[in-house]
């Protein structure tokens, strides 16, 4: 234990890189997000984050406003405790991270403007801990996510324990608190004494390091009165999605929740719209439902499921969810997909099943 949190505290102590500044660019939307209504600005990080980091990026940031923020990271990492103080201001900013730079793209120009383009970075060290204060975190094909390797060149008085001990908690409540598996953390402090570990894309998965847009849903039994009911919800970069099941006489009817936009979900609820039922890599054609709503940003649509399509549901093993369409035979869809981890496919099975049963 006494080498492990030594090592922690040597991570914090000695930067990877020469002393150097953290540069800073914000930029308004380019032309591909306007046509596209993406409102969100485009900020690129680059070099060793220092401890002005933090308050010089809370300072940009306010630029953006309310239209949100793409932040693009490739740093080869710096001060670690500037870093989650880094981490912690894109969090309360509620930004997206990518690890990556953004360039002019020159070969897809718009009326005579260039747009921006992403390519591939790197983001080590500190920088792996500022990237977590994305909501949503994205790393790109041919980008690295990278945690130092440590070493335990500290020494071991009381003073040096009592510094390491409070700095390892720091970064153990700062993951937790980002949603990212504690498991990081183990990861992070037991990779030698030199180098630089990068996450492989199942890792990324694993610790939810990269979320790629989706974060973890939530699968729970709710009490109602005169019965229960089965709810999913997940949160996504394009609106929060929720579904629910509910028995009426061994029958189950589906509720489904989405955050759509005003303007579509009033669309959706003056009809005419194709419905289907998501299930994992399939869909299964809905009929019109039986009532809409639209409040809002969202629109809400009950559907009653035949036998065959509870069952559909009750052996669903990756996704459930509602698509919604102008044709049926439409390339595109509006609509959205509650993710069901093996954590929850016991639950949803079961809950509909009894829901069925005479």
């Amino acid at each position: 234990m006494t080498k492990f949190v030594l090592a922690v505290v040597a991570l914090c102590l000695a930067p990877v890189t020469q002393a150097g500044t953290l540069s800073v660019r914000v930029e308004r939307p380019d032309w591909y997000k306007t046509l596209n209504q993406i409102s969100a600005w485009n900020v690129v990080l680059s070099g060793e984050i220092d401890a002005g980091a933090p308050a010089r990026v809370a300072q940009a940031l306010k630029q953006v406003g309310n239209d949100g923020a793409d932040v693009y990271l490739n740093s080869p990492g710096g001060n670690l405790l500037a870093g989650m103080q880094l981490g912690r201001v894109l969090r309360d900013a509620g930004v997206s991270t990518h690890v990556g730079n953004l360039v002019p793209d020159n070969e897809n120009k718009f009326a005579g403007k260039a747009g921006a383009k992403p390519v591939p970075g790197g983001c080590y060290s500190a920088c792996s801990l500022a990237f977590l204060g994305g909501v949503y975190r994205y790393v790109m094909n041919g980008s690295e996510y990278g945690v130092h390797r440590f070493s335990s060149t500290v020494g071991s008085t009381p003073n040096d324990l009592d510094t390491a001990q409070v700095i390892s908690a720091a970064i153990g409540n700062y993951i937790k608190d980002m949603d990212v598996d504690p498991g990081l953390f183990s990861l992070m402090a037991t990779q030698g004494a030199e180098g630089i570990r990068v996450l492989t894309k199942a890792e990324l998965t694993r610790f939810n390091v990269a979320n790629n847009g989706r974060k973890r849903p939530e699968w729970s039994i709710e009490a109602i009165e005169g019965g229960q009911y089965l709810r999913g919800v997940q949160d996504t970069a394009y609106g929060q999605g929720k579904v629910v099941f509910f028995c009426a006489e061994h029958r189950l009817l589906m509720q489904s929740f989405y955050q759509i936009g005003a303007d579509k979900a009033r669309s959706v609820a003056a009809g005419g719209w194709y419905h289907s039922l998501m299930l994992d890599d399939r869909t299964e054609p809905l009929p019109d439902p039986v009532r809409t709503k639209a409040t809002g940003i969202e629109i809400a649509t009950l559907f009653p499921l035949t036998s065959n399509q509870a069952m559909a549901v009750a052996s669903s093993t990756r996704s459930i969810g509602h698509a919604m369409q102008l044709s049926r035979e439409a390339p595109t869809y509006v609509g959205f997909q509650v993710d069901v981890p093996a954590s929850a496919t016991q639950k949803v099975g079961a809950f509909i099943r009894n829901c069925l049963r005479p």
